[in-house]
């Protein structure tokens, strides 16, 4: 098998493992109006998990083989794969510097060329501007592997409207009056409507996060749309659902849930984050 096509098998069978059972209970959900109404709602989106799918043993790719099911992406090193046996070992030759570069786990940065490949629909003249944001909320909050990476960034890429905006573009007054988002006062709806790369939404919501980072969002929330807050924030709400270990073993429909309270653009979640496996794993 070439090494292109190798690869391309490794991608598959990675996104098959995440995707799994949750994606086949889903999509037998069907599209009639009730079921549409469900999922497009927001009421949801920001309770804690109720019904978690099956958890799935998800195996580890390291220094360009699999290894065990449940192995650690994270800890997972060119030393952990088995080596081949040999009756002479004596004769097997040292690694040298060079031979362990090759062999070295992939980086966790994500590069600018990732980035427009994972997310085509990107305005080229932004990704400068949000790669150096995008990579710092991720190596500060544990989004180090090629699948919690790709699962962040496909979930960002449909919330954000491939980044094009940190602000949604509704007015927010369906949110007035939204106990269950905090929004108690009179023009809390348009104030604390959805922002940031994940679109955080409500005075409550708005009201944590201040607290988390120590800058006023309730007083100042279009704060919340500058790049720097607007991908801080959205890890921020990837690591208070614990969206990594979701990530590494429910898989992507368990994270889009979370995270959308539903399963708008499912399929294009899904596919975004296939895309973003094949970028990342690519040696």
């Amino acid at each position: 098998m070439s090494l292109s096509h190798s690869r391309h098998f490794r991608v598959a069978i990675a996104a098959a493992a995440l995707i799994g059972t949750a994606s086949t209970a889903v999509l037998g959900l069907g599209t009639s109006d009730a079921n549409a109404d469900s999922v497009t709602s927001a009421p949801t989106r920001y309770e804690e998990p109720g019904n978690l799918l099956e958890v799935l043993e998800v195996p580890a790719f390291a220094g360009g083989e699999w290894a065990g099911p449940g192995a650690s992406l994270s800890s997972a090193s060119p030393s952990s794969v088995p080596a081949e046996s040999s009756d002479d070992s004596d004769d097997a030759p040292e690694a040298t510097p060079a031979d362990s570069a090759d062999q070295a786990p992939r980086p966790p940065a994500v590069t600018s060329d990732d980035l427009r490949r994972i997310v085509p629909g990107i305005p080229a003249e932004r990704i400068d501007q949000y790669i150096a944001p995008l990579n710092d909320a991720m190596v500060h909050n544990g989004i180090d592997t090629p699948i919690r990476q790709a699962a962040f960034i496909a979930q960002l890429a449909v919330e954000s409207d491939s980044f094009r905006t940190f602000e949604e573009y509704a007015s927010g007054r369906a949110y007035e009056g939204r106990a269950d988002l905090g929004n108690t006062q009179p023009g809390d709806g348009e104030r604390y409507k959805g922002r940031g790369a994940i679109q955080v939404t409500g005075r409550h919501n708005y009201e944590e996060l201040s607290q988390h980072t120590g800058v006023d969002f309730v007083a100042n929330p279009e704060l919340l749309a500058a790049p720097e807050n607007a991908f801080a924030s959205a890890a921020w709400y990837w690591t208070s659902r614990d969206l990594n270990k979701v990530a590494d073993t429910a898989g992507i429909v368990r994270v889009s849930e979370l995270v959308n309270g539903g399963h708008h653009a499912l399929t294009r979640r899904i596919a975004d984050f296939e895309r973003g496996l094949d970028v990342l794993l690519a040696p």
